[in-house]
């Protein structure tokens, strides 16, 4: 076989391979988070608690970081959650 046919069938397949991987990984995404932590913010950026004690939102940027004693920072924007 002549190089150019095995640079061809290299090719073809390492994008073949590319496509396999892609979708077998693409499969495995994490559900969306649930509706009431998307309007956990709708208070005028005030800091809500969405489930009880295991979340709260960030008063600066929204995000929902985890509720524990030893938390003190935004893990998005590094403001205080306090």
């Amino acid at each position: 076989m002549q190089p150019w046919m095995w640079l061809t069938a290299y090719v073809l397949g390492f994008g073949l391979l590319q496509v396999i991987l892609y979708r077998h990984f693409s499969k495995q995404t994490p559900a969306p988070e649930s509706a009431e932590r998307h309007l956990a913010r709708a208070d005028g950026g005030q800091q809500v608690t969405t489930d009880a004690a295991d979340t709260i939102s960030c008063g600066h940027c929204g995000a929902v970081n985890e509720s524990h004693s030893m938390i003190r920072y935004c893990g998005a924007c590094a403001e205080s959650l306090q």
